[in-house]
């Protein structure tokens, strides 16, 4: 787990195109909602609400701040320095509360001697004070002196940072303010890779798995490739859970996408979550029309998983949580200028940080072993 391994496995693939997280997956390690994989394709037409706010690419407009990434993030404007109106019918911008509502997180008193690591590439200079925001504007604890609950390293593990990316760092904002919803006291690691590269990225996960982290979320991801076991040690480190989104479209064009193809790796589909008073819970949440899901094109079938029609291939995804466009969720960064929204592209979701994390929301799953199932709730 050092970054001698990190770099070295991935040489004859660093210039594969990477797939940032979307915000469902820092949702989901801490607490995923119970969609399975065969349901994550389904989707349902819902109430007709008025058009969600207005979201543009949150990418980096310089190619070598790109690098081999591929943004998928979109976030919006509109807060300044005040939060955006809370929602009390219909659908988004979300809230903390409304996500601890909506998958009746015990705020209270989750997350007492866990954490949540969130991988991104470049520094966030402003990721502890847009934290403190955050947290401030929805009710949680400070991470403070009594409560050091936030801490940036590089992907050594080091205190200096990389190179700063503004675009980049919208990313890192969304992936720890929703861990931060769905887990108010984990303590949460940013761990900031040198650059986008394969390489860097996957010597950060082994960095987040070395400090103790109890769930990773990777804010990226890359299609699947002939040779891709060679990498699967760096995104399985039993018993911390590594989080992953399941990509865009049913069967992603034939493959999936990693690290989510990975038996060791909890796969993050999207869903669509908006409050609705006719129901029993008081939500209603169907999957995402664009939320992935099919068989993996390389990887083998973890002994948990029913064969089903994937037959000896891993299928994906595992679970889901709230991660559509058309309901997003509500976010502080100095890149939008303050509060705004986060959602998926039109063909990819933001599900992972819900689910750790957000990154991906319930309790943090820990696997001890590809063998192991991930959880049903």
């Amino acid at each position: 787990m050092d970054d001698a391994r990190g770099r070295g496995g991935d040489a004859a693939h660093h210039d594969r195109p990477l797939t940032l997280l979307t915000t469902s997956a820092a949702a989901t390690s801490i607490g995923a909602t119970s969609v399975g994989a065969t349901s994550v394709g389904a989707t349902s037409a819902g109430p007709t609400f008025a058009a969600p706010p207005a979201t543009s690419p949150a990418c980096p407009k310089d190619a070598k701040d790109t690098g081999p990434a591929t943004c998928l993030l979109r976030a919006g404007t509109g807060g300044g320095d005040q939060p955006l109106p809370r929602v009390t019918a219909g659908r988004g911008p979300l809230t903390a509360r409304d996500l601890q509502e909506a998958y009746r997180l015990p705020s209270d008193w989750l997350g007492g001697g866990q954490s949540v690591a969130v991988v991104t590439p470049y520094d966030n200079p402003e990721a502890g004070d847009e934290l403190a925001e955050y947290r401030k504007a929805n009710g949680m604890p400070p991470c403070d002196a009594d409560f050091p609950c936030f801490k940036k390293i590089n992907q050594r593990g080091g205190d200096t940072p990389p190179a700063p990316s503004p675009a980049w760092a919208v990313h890192s904002s969304v992936g720890l303010q929703l861990a931060a919803a769905a887990c108010p006291n984990c303590k949460l690691l940013l761990v900031q890779a040198d650059d986008p590269s394969l390489a860097s990225m996957a010597a950060a996960v082994d960095q987040a798995a070395a400090q103790g982290a109890t769930a990773v979320v990777p804010m990226w991801g890359v299609a699947e490739y002939d040779g891709q076991n060679a990498l699967a040690a760096h995104f399985d480190h039993a018993p911390t859970t590594v989080v992953a989104p399941s990509g865009v479209g049913f069967n992603s064009g034939g493959r999936q996408i990693l690290p989510t193809a990975y038996p060791s790796v909890i796969a993050v589909g999207g869903t669509q979550l908006y409050r609705d008073p006719a129901t029993t819970r008081g939500w209603n949440e169907s999957a995402w029309r664009d939320t992935a899901s099919g068989c993996s094109m390389y990887a083998p079938r973890p002994a948990w998983q029913p064969a089903g029609a994937c037959g000896s291939r891993r299928t994906v995804a595992d679970v889901a949580a709230v991660a559509s466009s058309d309901t997003p969720v509500q976010v502080y960064s100095t890149s939008l200028g303050g509060w705004g929204t986060a959602a998926g592209t039109p063909s990819r979701r933001r599900s992972s940080p819900a689910c750790t994390a957000w990154p991906a929301p319930i309790r943090p799953p820990r696997r001890a072993s590809a063998s192991t199932p991930p959880p049903s709730t």
